[in-house]
């Protein structure tokens, strides 16, 4: 779907709302960074499904639990050039126990 997505195209991917920038590491909640180097592209509902993740991990700071381990790995299409990765997976512990959540994108 977004396999012919690259930095010479992206701008009318952008412009169209078909995808979004969207924060790696929230800078509201995390104080992540606001540059391009904590962002990765996705859909509006990559986006939804993000901010879920987000909410999920600071309530959890937020009620007195450890989270710890922290991480996203993002899966690009192994054959394409595309700038748009397949999915990314929020990891974390939370007081000792697994946290994943994938976000399918295309």
């Amino acid at each position: 779907m977004f396999n012919d997505v690259t930095n010479d195209n992206i701008d009318k991917y952008l412009e169209s709302g078909q995808l979004k920038r969207i924060y790696l590491i929230s800078p509201d909640y995390f104080g992540g960074s606001e540059g391009i180097e904590n962002q990765f592209i996705g859909t509006p509902d990559a986006e939804k499904e993000k901010q879920l993740s987000d909410n999920e991990l600071y309530n959890a700071l937020k009620n007195g639990k450890k989270v710890s381990n922290f991480h996203i790995d993002l899966d690009y299409e192994k054959t394409s050039k595309s700038v748009v990765p397949k999915k990314i997976t929020v990891i974390a512990m939370i007081d000792g126990e697994d946290y994943r959540r994938v976000i399918e994108i295309w």
